[in-house]
């Protein structure tokens, strides 16, 4: 215990630094402020000063205050608007390296099976048969197979279905 009082400043040395005006105001205002409203009804003005004067160094603080908060704001509000900014810019940078086709392959492997899978439905024989029902001749050749208008409507069916199964079901 005797180590701790060793240390701290005795009470007889404290008048004995170099106070200013200036600070002796500030301890005397923040003094004034912490003894509450009776302080200033007893007359007893620290240094000649009048009470009153208190009152502008709590109101001017109270304004640094509102400053610094605003202030802190602000900064904070610009750090958020340059990690946005970094964040953009780092996705731009993604975006703008080429991908290669094996990176292609992995984005798109569900539309690519899309294709696949309406094109040999779209090829087999039960479609081709549709199309030779009551043997009209509108999409059949003379040996028997599809002609190009029969092609062209099949092509067009796997548009669509693939249109609507890619805008509805998202595979």
């Amino acid at each position: 215990m005797n180590n701790k009082m060793s240390q701290g400043t005795p009470i007889n040395r404290l008048g004995q630094g170099s106070m200013n005006q200036e600070d002796s105001r500030l301890v005397d205002s923040i003094l004034s402020d912490l003894n509450g409203p009776s302080e200033p009804s007893q007359g007893q003005p620290a240094q000649g000063q009048p009470a009153q004067q208190g009152q502008p160094a709590q109101q001017i603080s109270q304004e640094d205050h509102r400053e610094m908060l605003e202030q802190r704001q602000q900064q904070m509000m610009q750090q958020q608007m340059m990690q946005q900014q970094m964040m953009m810019q780092q996705q731009r940078e993604l975006e703008d390296q080429p991908l290669s086709i094996i990176d292609k392959v992995q984005l798109e492997w569900k539309r690519i099976l899309l294709v696949v899978v309406l094109s040999v439905i779209i090829n087999t024989g039960f479609i081709d048969g549709m199309f030779k029902l009551n043997e009209t001749t509108y999409f059949i050749q003379e040996n028997g197979s599809l002609n190009m208008q029969a092609v062209i409507i099949k092509a067009c069916v796997v548009g669509s279905v693939y249109f609507l199964l890619n805008t509805f079901i998202d595979p």
